[in-house]
């Protein structure tokens, strides 16, 4: 009787040893799941925050560029253009009117504006750091799972002032000095950052409809691909082409034009180089002594062909004869090209 009093209270004392562990485990595992779930929901809203400063650039481009005072864009409603705040971005309708001025408990950001290189020559660039506005931090000290579960979540476009680098603050897709800017505090280790880089801004340097740099393109403009145009274009100088293709040779599309190495201008008709204008075949001497130069030794070539012959699709006939001629003129024979 008394050992089977003792079994069962063996077998009650693993089960409560058991269940504790469970409920510990099941603890620590919800624990988790909320802190991804916030993780995840911060960094989304500083994503956000970042499309807007970089819709932010963008849009003013030019006028961050060349402004000298802190208050260029007041007319626009922000109170220090190299700090634009989430309220500020939010009236000026680049984030949602119900867009959360804070994130996930109580996650604030703010806005940092840097410029690089000669700005008054023309060479600048413009960058900006997304940084929270605290540390993250839990119970005096920096909460390095929290980071490491944030940094997850914003999928390589997050950085933080790490312990091991607190001159530095960055991540995978950015890197800066820390402090990012002159006169500006350090910013404390655990702190949150993202960045929009020079690179996500490239597209800046191309010239735009109505860009201050030339609104009506009044100027030289490179164009990397394709021109294309609905209407007409109008050239009032000169317009040259670079392109050069032999007349008769295959073409792939048809209205294009091109040059000849020797002048002229070629369309594509029928899928084949002909000479604008319609110019026929050409024509062509041939001397018995100096063969298709003449006597001085100019080329009697045909332009069309380059050579003292016709194109495909041409026949041969005889035009001019100069008859049999003693030496040093030899007798000369002229052809032209017709279909």
């Amino acid at each position: 009787m008394h050992r089977q009093q003792g079994y069962a209270l063996l077998e009650l004392t693993l089960a409560v040893l058991i269940a504790t562990l469970l409920a510990v485990w099941g603890a620590g595992t919800l624990a988790n799941r909320i802190n991804d779930g916030a993780a995840q929901s911060s960094a989304a809203w500083m994503a956000m925050v970042k499309n807007a400063v970089q819709a932010y650039i963008e849009r003013y481009d030019q006028t961050l560029l060349k402004a000298s005072g802190t208050t260029e864009l007041a007319h626009k409603g922000y109170a220090n253009w190299s700090a634009p705040s989430v309220a500020e971005l939010k009236a000026d309708g680049l984030l949602s009117a119900g867009f959360p001025e804070r994130g996930t408990g109580g996650l604030s950001a703010a806005v940092v504006l840097m410029r690089s290189g000669s700005c008054g020559a023309g060479a600048c660039r413009l960058e900006a750091l997304v940084h929270s506005t605290r540390a993250m931090v839990r119970r005096g000290h920096v909460d390095e799972q929290m980071i490491a579960q944030w940094l997850l979540a914003a999928q390589g476009w997050g950085g933080v002032v790490s312990r091991l680098r607190p001159d530095h603050v960055g991540g995978a897709a950015f890197g800066y000095s820390n402090p990012p800017v002159m006169g500006m505090d350090a910013l404390p280790v655990g702190t949150l950052a993202m960045a929009v880089t020079a690179g996500q801004l490239a597209h800046l340097d191309y010239l735009r409809v109505h860009d201050e740099r030339d609104p009506d393109f009044r100027g030289p403009a490179s164009v990397a691909g394709d021109l294309k145009t609905g209407g007409s274009l109008s050239i009032k100088n000169y317009l040259t082409i670079g392109a050069e293709e032999a007349a008769f040779t295959p073409c792939s599309q048809n209205g294009a034009v091109a040059r000849q190495s020797f002048g002229g201008l070629l369309i594509c008709r029928g899928y084949s180089w002909r000479q604008a204008g319609g110019g026929g075949g050409g024509g062509f001497s041939v001397n018995t002594l100096y063969g298709c130069r003449t006597g001085s030794g100019s080329s009697s070539a045909n332009p069309a062909t380059g050579a003292c012959s016709c194109p495909p699709g041409f026949a041969m006939t005889t035009i001019s004869d100069s008859g049999s001629h003693p030496p040093p003129e030899g007798r000369t024979v002229g052809y032209l090209c017709v279909e």
